[in-house]
């Protein structure tokens, strides 16, 4: 099937629908609620068990990009033909030159991007916004090149960090317009942008969506919430647990996400014999998220940097547990620490030290009065920084001032609609 109605925008992703980025289907449905058409293009189906309520609100088809091994030579030709017949001959030959010695250059990216650049002039050579500067930063802007159009694109914590630093370079400078989620990260991409504008606007969350609190039976519960890899730190968090049983603090702490490290986790558990101390979740809805929020007494995130620079920058979780008036516990990451300010909305301890999770989660669990100030601090702070209503339209206007879409008011009100299940090309 191809889409023949008029689009404003291609976006580009590495996966879609991915459960843990809430702000790229928030980004898409205020686009649209501005008037914007969109078509979503995915580098992969992440085919996760749990999926966000509101995609269901999402109108943009949806397109997955096919990968190096599915695509034939004569498929990528076919896709070279219908570029040049667009741009000419010659022109089209300069494109391609574009790509030579390009940083990140590869077959498999190239012919990747052939056919997306394709599909693109196919649905009329809209603009593209790109979600990473990574894999998609190296696929999307090549197709941008291949079908002449212009991109921004979107950076925010791995990809980041992990880009060789002149690819980085390449296509910050190649872009109309970067934008980032932290400050930290808005200092390292000015670094390599040129003249690049390099917008910082943080995800946000909803506000509003505080959990009724439920006093749950048993101990007091511990919270964490994040997939189960190695920079999340899940680790640091269950050797602070084995501390705690030590020290005879009542606790339960309960982990909820999916990952690989799932078995080591398991297994480390096992080692500390914490089974009647430690409970994995797995994934969660949104609902169920929420109420996780509600009945625990203390949120604790061991995020870490890792040997090849990887690090989350401001996790999302962190601030839907503050908003909540949840005391929290978080190692003392950049991204971190601009959304907690140490004895007032809640503890930074370092990372990779369990003893000193240990101590900060053992001042909330036995200080009832110091985890209802912090808390209290936390969600106050919250509420006047990380609104994602009232952040979110900084998006729309940094497109816009770059000319990748029109510049216009969202509809009102916000109604969800019943919308076709998800396409593949």
């Amino acid at each position: 099937m191809r889409t023949r109605a008029p689009v404003d925008l291609a976006v580009l992703v590495n996966g879609f629908p991915r459960l843990s980025e809430t702000f790229v289907l928030r980004e898409l449905l205020d686009l649209e609620r501005r008037g914007v058409r969109l078509i979503v293009f995915a580098l992969t189906d992440p085919g996760e068990a749990v999926r966000q309520e509101a995609l269901r609100e999402l109108r943009a088809r949806v397109e997955y990009v096919p990968d190096k091994v599915a695509l034939s030579r004569r498929r990528v030709a076919l896709a070279h033909l219908t570029l040049a017949r667009d741009a000419g001959a010659i022109g089209y030959l300069r494109r391609l030159a574009l790509q030579d010695g390009a940083p990140g250059r590869n077959l498999g990216a190239i012919r990747r991007a052939t056919v997306l650049a394709e599909r693109l002039v196919e649905v009329g050579s809209p603009p593209l916004y790109i979600h990473f500067a990574h894999k998609p930063g190296t696929i999307g802007r090549f197709a941008a090149h291949l079908a002449g159009v212009p991109y921004g694109l979107s950076c925010h914590a791995k990809d980041i960090w992990t880009t060789p630093p002149d690819e980085l370079a390449t296509k910050l400078r190649d872009a109309e317009v970067v934008l980032t989620c932290t400050a930290a990260g808005q200092t390292e991409l000015e670094r390599h942008a040129g003249g690049t504008p390099v917008r910082l606007v943080y995800h946000g969350v909803d506000v509003e969506a505080v959990a009724p609190r439920v006093a749950a039976p048993g101990p007091p519960r511990v919270l964490t919430v994040g997939r189960l890899v190695e920079k999340k730190g899940h680790d640091t968090l269950i050797r602070a647990a084995g501390l705690l049983r030590d020290q005879g603090v009542a606790f339960t702490l309960r982990i909820a996400g999916d990952g690989m490290q799932w078995p080591h986790l398991q297994r480390l558990v096992h080692e500390l014999d914490l089974a009647g101390h430690v409970v994995f979740l797995g994934p969660l809805s949104t609902a169920e998220v929420q109420a996780e929020y509600g009945s625990a007494s203390v949120f604790a995130l061991g995020c870490r940097q890792l040997p090849n620079g990887d690090r989350d920058g401001l996790p999302n979780v962190l601030l839907e547990a503050m908003v909540q008036g949840l005391p929290v516990v978080a190692s003392t990451q950049q991204g971190i620490a601009e959304a907690v300010e140490p004895e007032r909305t809640g503890l930074l301890v370092g990372t990779d030290n369990a003893a000193a999770f240990a101590d900060a989660l053992r001042q909330l669990l036995t200080d009832p009065e110091l985890a209802r100030q912090l808390g209290t601090g936390g969600q106050l702070s919250v509420r006047e920084r990380f609104d994602y209503r009232m952040l979110l339209p900084a998006v729309s206007t940094a497109l816009a001032q770059a000319g990748l879409i029109p510049e216009r008011e969202p509809a009102a009100p916000d109604v969800p609609r019943a919308v076709p299940a998800l396409e593949v090309a």
